[in-house]
């Protein structure tokens, strides 16, 4: 059950999108048009204020317009905007973070504010079932997920689709792991959350700025908030490894042949690898703490 005097934020980040933004605020406000939260919007201008076409967006009266400093990027755009709203909502309103391009699906914002309504939990994320993408995009995505899910433990299906409550946003948004990656911090944090399944829309205007280095960057960027995670299991890794290679240099006295020299060289490379990762992660904490 909805409560009837709270407002619900719609938090976007954009650059030079205007036109997809606008059909993605009006069909936001008509998909929401049968709930009781006052609606208001939040565009996070990414270009600084250079865009030409922010003034279509300044006429409008339940959106408002915050321009960053300088090119934050997509992620911390988001947090820049939440960390700006935080101290002006109250503990019931409702927090929407979406894209501005449309391919957050505008007609599953209130699935996901049931969502939250219906289920005692933190945070209300957008599962992805269905990605409209390129064969080459979906196929590196699924090898992403497989090396996310090795590194962190985690299975990665949602992005910065969610919704959350005001008091659940001053609590969290100034955690540092925001500073990072906002979409992977929501999962890093480990708050109860329901999952929501969501198709994945395509662009409403405009082409995509998403090349191959820009989607790799992030995907570094999404495993940044799991870095202590990730040190752990480089740590175990290491020293498993560590106790192959000296059973392999014992073999290597007795038996020199090519099959043990070839596994020594192999287990050696792993070692190292993983002792290199753990000490530069386990450095940057120490850097951290003082």
């Amino acid at each position: 059950m909805t409560t009837v005097d709270r407002t619900c934020w719609v938090v976007s980040p954009m650059l030079h999108d205007t036109e997809s933004y606008l059909r993605v605020r009006s069909e936001t406000a008509a998909a929401c048009a049968n709930r009781s939260d006052t609606l208001r919007f939040m565009v996070v201008d990414d270009s600084a204020g250079t865009d030409p076409e922010l003034s279509r967006l300044h006429q409008l009266d339940d959106v408002e317009v915050v321009s960053a400093p300088f090119n934050l990027g997509h992620q911390r755009a988001i947090v820049h905007g939440l960390r700006l709203l935080a101290d002006r909502v109250d503990d019931a309103d409702l927090i929407v973070t979406m894209d501005s391009d449309g391919e957050d699906l505008p007609g599953d914002v209130p699935r996901l504010l049931d969502a939250l309504d219906e289920q005692d939990v933190a945070l209300a994320l957008a599962r992805r079932t269905q990605r409209s993408e390129s064969l080459l995009f979906r196929v590196m995505y699924i090898v992403f997920r497989l090396a996310f899910r090795a590194f962190t433990g985690t299975t990665v299906r949602s992005g910065n689709f969610a919704v959350q409550r005001g008091d659940s946003l001053r609590a969290t948004i100034g955690h540092p792991a925001f500073d990072l990656c906002y979409s992977s911090s929501l999962l890093a944090l480990r708050r109860p959350t329901a999952l929501v399944p969501c198709a994945r829309g395509t662009r409403f205007a405009g082409q995509s700025r998403m090349n191959a280095q820009s989607l790799m960057a992030h995907g570094v960027r999404m495993l940044l908030p799991f870095a202590e995670r990730i040190a752990v299991r480089a740590m175990v890794l290491a020293v498993v490894s560590g106790a192959v290679l000296v059973c392999l240099f014992l073999a290597l006295l007795v038996a020199a042949n090519t099959t043990v020299v070839v596994a020594t060289a192999a287990t050696a490379t792993l070692f190292v690898t993983a002792l290199s990762t753990f000490l530069s992660l386990f450095a940057r904490f120490d850097q951290g703490r003082r």
